[in-house]
C-alpha cells in the first residue's frame, strides 16, 4: 500500500494579515512564491514549486497539503515555522497535527462496480457512474472512506493510520472473495 498524499493543520493563535504576510514571504524569499488569493479570509501558498501547499486563513489556522510522507509533512511544517519566525511572525503558541492521509491500492483486477455495491450493501455504497467513476465505499466497522474503481484501484481516505487502511482494503478483499463466489 502506497501513501499518496498526508495533510496536517494547526494554528498560530493569532490573526494574519494575509496580504502582508505574502508580501513579507516574497521580499524574504526572493525565490519562488506562488499566493492564490481564495477571498480576503484564505490563501494558498507554495514556498518552492512543486512543493506542498500552505492554505492560511486570516484567524491563523493553516493546513499543509502535498507531503508525500509523514516525515515531508514535519519537514513542511518545520519549514513553515521557521519561514515565519524569521519575517517575525511568532510560532512560539504554534500548534500542529497531521490530520489525514490518502493511501492507494492496486488489486490488479477488474472490478464489477455495479455488483459490488449490492454485494456491499447499497446503505454503505454510493455508485452514480454518470456523477463519479468510482464506488465510494465506507466499511461500518472502519472510519475510512474507499474510492473503488473499475480496473482495481482503491484510493483510501479518512486515516492517517496505515495499519488500519489495509485492515479496511483486506476487509473490501474478502468481500470481493465473497461476492465473487455468490456471482458465479
Amino acid at each position: 500500500m502506497d501513501i499518496v498524499s498526508t495533510m496536517g493543520s494547526g494554528s498560530l493563535e493569532r490573526e494574519i494579515d494575509l496580504k502582508t504576510l505574502v508580501s513579507e514571504l516574497e521580499d524574504h524569499l526572493g525565490e519562488f512564491v506562488d499566493a492564490n488569493f481564495h477571498s480576503t479570509a484564505m490563501v494558498t501558498v507554495r514556498l518552492e514549486k512543486n512543493g506542498p501547499a500552505y492554505t492560511i486563513y486570516r484567524t491563523g489556522t493553516f493546513q499543509i497539503r502535498g507531503a508525500e510522507t509523514e516525515e515531508l509533512l514535519t519537514e513542511s511544517f518545520r519549514r513553515f515555522e521557521k519561514v515565519l519566525n524569521e519575517i517575525g511572525v511568532d510560532v512560539s503558541k504554534t500548534a500542529f497535527r497531521q490530520v489525514t492521509s490518502v493511501f492507494m491500492e492496486d488489486l490488479d483486477r477488474e472490478i464489477n462496480l455495479e455488483a459490488l455495491a449490492i454485494a456491499l450493501g447499497l446503505e454503505h455504497t454510493e455508485y452514480e457512474p454518470e456523477q463519479f467513476p468510482g464506488l465510494i465505499y465506507r466499511p461500518p466497522q472502519y472510519e475510512v472512506t474507499l474510492l473503488v474503481f473499475a480496473s482495481g484501484k482503491i484510493i483510501i481516505g479518512g486515516t492517517t493510520d496505515r495499519e488500519h487502511a489495509k485492515s479496511a482494503v483486506q476487509h473490501l478483499k474478502e468481500e470481493l472473495t465473497f461476492a465473487d463466489s455468490s456471482w458465479r
